[in-house]
């Protein structure tokens, strides 16, 4: 099936402010969409976003995104064959042609290659997740979620940290989910009545914004109410480092640091209250940082070191840096690197430098909610999704459980069909004749309920034969969209990042 039709719109995001949505429609009829998520804390390498400038928005339309989909991209590709995702990517970075996204906008490119992937997943009748397990021989399973339930930094104000988060023991939705509601409720009737009700506000990404606490406060509540608990989690920080550094020193909770002692501090914390994970302990750009981690000892370190603004889901900083061994755990997010098929180089990248791959949402989320089978397709070890508040975080929370029952279903209709056959009593000459028509469905493959979860017993139904992308279409395609040999130039007006 080939693409018959692609509308791009201007909606809104999270914050309320404007992002860019593609819809892609087949020959055959069908149509898939994707919405764009942006970022507050952006690394510096993050692929650049294309906005309008001027006073509309505030200069942060896409009304340009849709200009050069419409005027430029669109004719080139209808007609394009489905399921070619890497040749539609790199079609796409060429019809870029810089570096970072900045001629077409990595906003454009990631509307653009994730309607086509979608699509294409629905043109071969298999759940996304599944089509992406395929597309990258993975076995899925569900991941660890990282559930932001206090927030400061660029998402919230009050704190320097960006993010408290929980990560429940299981990676079970249906009990993970548990617990995080816990938590979350629990955190916030703790908060209100040290805080006041202004301590119900949030942020960003749906973490509770206290004004006048800081982080030793959270992590004790955090700690005391673990011990309570049945269901047990552990506690992970993202620092987001850079939005508190300038000129070499960290301005932390009324400290003013340099990476060293901000180490100190880091590690005091765990001492008190056992930290699973930091994400971006130290700034990006700040040489002493890199330094520490280089030398921390790999096999003893207090706790894991989490790269996102260092390597922006950017294979080759990925393999540039884990020369060194620096991360335990690299952060996905497919808007920092503009196309889906760059978003599985740097999963690739990673898990080669023997890291953990956490897929993420961004503070500019959307309804959308591609990153749950990202995340459960590829087999990611962690899925940062924000709390369980808001709507654009909830659907992700409530992708998962569909993904669960989905699973769920297909794993009691095969238990059904089996109980049916084993039940049935022999079938001789004479007792056969007066049922003719007996007709049981044939259970899946053994693949299909087999495969499972290192913690869940959700089972894993991946087909046998991994998809294999065709390089061409069976039936002659059209011509492929023509490069220009010089780059399209940047549309006008300032480049500004929500």
């Amino acid at each position: 099936m080939n693409i018959k039709q692609i509308t791009p719109y201007q909606i809104l995001d999270s914050r309320g402010e404007p992002t860019l949505m593609v819809r892609m429609v087949s020959d055959s009829g069908n149509s898939a969409e994707f919405a764009v998520p942006a970022g507050a804390s952006r690394g510096a390498n993050e692929a650049a976003e294309k906005r309008d400038g001027g006073t509309d928005y505030s200069g942060k339309g896409v009304s340009s995104c849709i200009e050069i989909i419409t005027n430029i991209i669109a004719p080139k590709f209808i007609g394009y064959p489905l399921s070619q995702q890497d040749d539609f990517d790199g079609l796409l970075i060429a019809l870029d042609g810089s570096e970072k996204k900045a001629n077409l906008g990595g906003n454009t490119l990631l509307g653009l290659s994730g309607a086509y992937l979608k699509l294409s997943a629905v043109e071969n009748e298999k759940p996304l997740w599944q089509y992406i397990a395929e597309a990258n021989q993975t076995t899925p399973e569900f991941p660890r979620l990282f559930a932001n339930i206090v927030g400061g930094g660029k998402h919230a104000p009050g704190l320097d940290i960006q993010e408290y988060m929980v990560v429940p023991a299981t990676n079970t939705p249906t009990e993970a989910i548990k617990v995080i509601y816990n938590v979350y409720h629990t955190i916030q009737k703790v908060m209100q009545n040290l805080y006041g009700p202004s301590a119900k506000l949030v942020g960003d990404e749906g973490g509770l914004a206290p004004i006048g606490t800081n982080t030793e406060v959270i992590l004790e509540a955090f700690s005391q109410l673990n011990a309570k608990m049945e269901s047990k989690f552990d506690i992970a920080i993202d620092a987001a480092a850079n939005t508190f550094y300038k000129d070499g020193i960290y301005t932390i909770e009324n400290q003013q640091l340099h990476a060293s002692d901000l180490l100190k501090l880091y590690e005091s914390w765990d001492a008190k209250f056992p930290i699973f994970s930091i994400e971006d302990p130290f700034a990006e750009n700040d040489v002493e940082g890199i330094e520490i981690l280089k030398t921390l000892p790999k096999p003893e370190k207090p706790f894991l070191i989490i790269a996102d603004d260092y390597t922006v889901t950017n294979k080759d900083k990925i393999e540039e840096l884990q020369k060194a061994e620096l991360f335990d755990g690299v952060i996905i997010k497919p808007n920092q690197v503009g196309t889906i098929t760059e978003t599985f180089e740097a999963i690739k990248a990673a898990r080669a430098s023997k890291a953990k791959v956490i897929i993420s949402h961004r503070s500019g989320e959307t309804n959308d909610n591609f990153i749950v089978d990202l995340a459960y397709g590829v087999g990611a070890m962690g899925m940062k999704l924000g709390a369980p508040m808001r709507g654009e975080r909830v659907a992700k929370y409530n992708r998962l459980l569909e993904i669960q029952a989905d699973l769920d279903a297909n794993q009691s209709n095969v238990a059904n069909a089996e109980q049916v056959v084993n039940s049935a009593p022999p079938m001789t000459e004479r007792s056969a004749r007066p049922v003719p028509n007996l007709s049981v469905p044939p259970a899946p493959s053994a693949t299909a309920t087999t495969s499972t979860p290192v913690v869940s017993p959700i089972p894993s139904p991946v087909s046998n034969n991994p998809m294999s992308l065709p390089q061409s279409p069976p039936t002659a395609p059209p011509p492929p969209p023509s490069v220009p040999t010089t780059p399209i130039p940047p549309t006008q007006g300032p480049q500004l990042s929500p």
